[in-house]
């Protein structure tokens, strides 16, 4: 499935969830609290290729949190979602990514009793070390993350995330010998939330 057809499968889904969702709102007030703080381990399933000749894969060990408020007026179902996370790769001489995501947007969620099921859509800004690919044009550019995920329900105030997410950026190298930046990352994540 092509890179637009799977962004447009998820705006589309972020459209519809929120009628679909709607009977449940009443009921979901009083069964899981709204606001959410996670933290917890990440990994970058594909990472930056440094030239077309030498091609880097395997993945990045790494961190995220993020913390979830409802937006007024519109229930459980909808909420807006700040992001952070840190990855990072230091087990090849010369090559250490360390790579910085800052992501806002809106998370569309379903309660289902204790655990709540939810879709995000986040832009922001990413930031890469000096150190990782040479001659960068800027280590910073604009990002997106799309994705979802379970929040599995231990408590009315404690769940355990396991969420995945399609990365997007725009990095640029201004030397010609290196051909190719792989700007489009996969990424999986798990952790403890706190609702409150």
């Amino acid at each position: 499935m092509s890179h637009k057809a799977y962004l447009s499968l998820i705006v589309l889904s972020l459209l519809v969830a929120p009628a679909l969702l709607s009977a449940q709102v009443a009921r979901d007030r009083r069964s899981v609290p709204n606001t959410e703080l996670y933290a917890g381990y990440s990994y970058v399933v594909k990472s930056y290729d440094q030239t077309n000749l030498n091609n880097f894969s395997g993945g990045m060990n790494g961190w995220d949190a993020s913390l979830k408020v409802p937006v007024p007026f519109f229930g459980s179902w909808l909420g807006a979602k700040g992001e952070v996370s840190g990855t990072y790769r230091s087990d090849q001489p010369n090559f250490n990514p360390h790579s910085y995501f800052f992501l806002l947007g809106p998370q569309v969620s379903a309660h289902l009793g204790r655990s709540t099921v939810f879709l995000h859509g986040l832009v922001g800004s990413a930031h890469l070390n000096d150190q990782a690919i040479p001659n960068l044009k800027s280590n910073n550019t604009f990002a997106v993350a799309v994705g979802g995920g379970l929040d599995i329900g231990l408590s009315r105030n404690w769940a355990w995330r396991i969420q995945g997410d399609f990365y997007n950026t725009n990095y640029q190298s201004t030397d010609t010998n290196i051909r190719q930046i792989v700007n489009s990352n996969g990424r999986i994540s798990t952790g403890p939330v706190l609702r409150f």
